[in-house]
């Protein structure tokens, strides 16, 4: 299932597969609403996430295959299941970026972090200094103690986590699901896979890339096995 054209999501894995994963996930969020990039690097991080699963869903289908490991016994446990079972909320709208919190009975104003707050905080030192920088800029009060339990209080629409029990040991478990990871994984095998078939088609016929691109894919498959 591939409803976005082959060439434009082949330009968009490309031109930002050298960037940090928060710069390639807003970009990959674009795509699915249309929008510039800049915009979405001011969009929550679950504003970004809902767009993913809209795009993952319109690039790759609902259905989902992934693979983990029981943190008890190590048994390899492989999940199938439908992405709209996990996906959070049905939408966010921009307003729900900001909100307030009570700390007693005082109401704190927050702002959930954005992609550009991700970026500044990864150029920290370290994992404190990290949060600290995503807390000041996100959280606006002055005081530490208050700043810290106004954060114990947000918590993102876009926080998956998956319920899991090892068949083998009966060991449950909660692990996070990182939707721009996972979505970015499979554009990268995708783009991959895509590149050799034009790579083996473009040698045996002599076609530009543009116009192997605008082949479906199940006829470059079919074009690479003759080949092969």
């Amino acid at each position: 299932m591939l409803h976005l054209p082959a060439g434009q999501l082949l330009d968009s894995w490309d031109s930002v597969r050298g960037e940090a994963m928060p710069v390639r996930a807003a970009a990959l969020a674009s795509l699915a609403g249309d929008v510039s990039l800049n915009e979405v690097m001011r969009w929550s991080i679950a504003r970004r996430d809902l767009a993913l699963f809209e795009l993952r869903a319109q690039v790759f289908g609902d259905s989902l295959d992934a693979v983990v490991r029981c943190p008890s016994c190590d048994e390899q446990l492989e999940m199938e299941f439908a992405l709209s079972r996990i996906r959070p909320v049905e939408g966010v709208p921009p307003e729900a970026d900001r909100t307030e919190v009570l700390v007693g009975d005082r109401p704190v104003a927050c702002r959930l972090p954005n992609t550009e707050d991700l970026i500044a905080a990864s150029a920290c030192g370290d994992v404190a200094a990290a949060r600290n920088a995503l807390l000041t800029r996100c959280i606006g009060v002055e005081d530490l103690e208050m700043r810290e339990q106004a954060a114990a209080l947000l918590v993102s629409p876009a926080d998956v986590q998956l319920n899991l029990t090892c068949p083998s040991c009966s060991h449950e478990w909660r692990t996070p699901f990182d939707i721009a990871s996972f979505v970015w994984r499979e554009l990268d095998e995708w783009a991959q896979r895509t590149l050799h078939d034009i790579h083996a088609i473009a040698s045996a016929y002599g076609w530009t890339e543009e116009q192997i691109l605008q082949l479906s894919a199940r006829r470059r498959q079919t074009y690479v096995e003759m080949i092969r």
